[in-house]
Formats: structure tokens, sequence, C-alpha cells
């Protein structure tokens, strides 16, 4: 079945609730064939994947309804049915297991980056430090912040349990 086949399947939400198999070592278009399989159903080798996805150099890309959201996604996107923004979608959900946010969208940055900021909005979230009370850690000299007897740095390490990477 074509990927574009697929695709009008699971805008009709007629597509079996199987998974996709695509060629491993390719660029899919529109045009790429694809099998759907019933994994649960498949003879399997001892890493789990099925033998006649094996055998033709297949790799697993996603099951029926996560096809669907997909679609429904780019179209929404696209404000139009379109199969250009679905294949688009397609490939950027199987890369990152997320959807974009519109299409063209950059690769999302990289987890570190993203725990970096997240732990930056903590950080920032303590608050100002206050002159008026002395940090308990033994040895720190800064002051405490709102609702704790600890500075922005040794309250981000208790709460977070690994070294603060801020220190300003």
């Amino acid at each position: 079945m074509k990927l574009r086949e697929v695709f009008q399947h699971a805008k009709r939400r007629t597509l079996p609730k199987k998974w996709l198999y695509l060629p491993a070592e390719a660029d899919w278009t529109l045009d790429t064939d694809g099998i759907l399989l019933d994994w649960e159903k498949e003879e399997k080798d001892a890493d789990e994947v099925p033998f006649v996805a094996k055998k033709r150099n297949l790799r697993e890309a996603l099951d029926g309804e996560t096809i669907e959201d997909v679609i429904g996604w780019a179209d929404r996107l696209a404000g139009r049915e379109d199969n250009s923004a679905r294949l688009e979608v397609f490939k950027y959900y199987l890369r990152f297991d997320a959807f974009p946010d519109r299409l063209g969208a950059p690769d999302p940055p990289p987890a570190a980056e993203n725990l970096l900021r997240i732990d930056r909005q903590f950080y920032d979230s303590l608050g100002p430090e206050s002159a008026g009370a002395k940090c308990r850690h033994e040895g720190c000299n800064r002051g405490t912040t709102k609702f704790s007897v600890f500075c922005r740095v040794h309250q981000f390490e208790r709460v977070k349990k690994k070294p603060c990477p801020f220190h300003h």
C-alpha cells in the first residue's frame, strides 16, 4: 500500500489497527510502498522484528491510530487536506515522537537544551535572595529565598537532587 493510500484510509478512519512498515533505507515519498502488519500475530525474531519486515528490509513506522492523529494534525496545520503536509508531519512525528507546531518547523532542540531551559525556569522561579537571612547550607554566605532557608543554588540542589548549573 502506498503512503498516499495509507493517508487516505487514515483520514477516513478506515485504516486497520495495525503497524505500518516502510523501507528502512529510503527517503519516503507519497508513492513509497509499505505494508500493514498485525504485530501481535506476526512471527518475530529474537529482536521482536517480524520476519516479513526483516526479509523485505522494512522498518516499523507508526500504528494506525497514531497515523490517524498525524493526518488530522497535518490537515489542521495546512488548513485543508494536503498530502505533502501529511508526509512532512508524518516524517517529523516519526523522527521526534512529537507534532510540529507549524509546517516547515525546525527540528526541536536537543533534550539537554530543553532540560537546561526547564532548570533555568525553576531556578528563576525561586525569586531573589534576601540578604537579611543567611543560607543554612554549611559554608554558604548567600541570602535565602522566600519560603526557604536556603539560597537559590542550594534550594535548587535540594529539590532537583543534582548540582545547580547557575550561580548568579
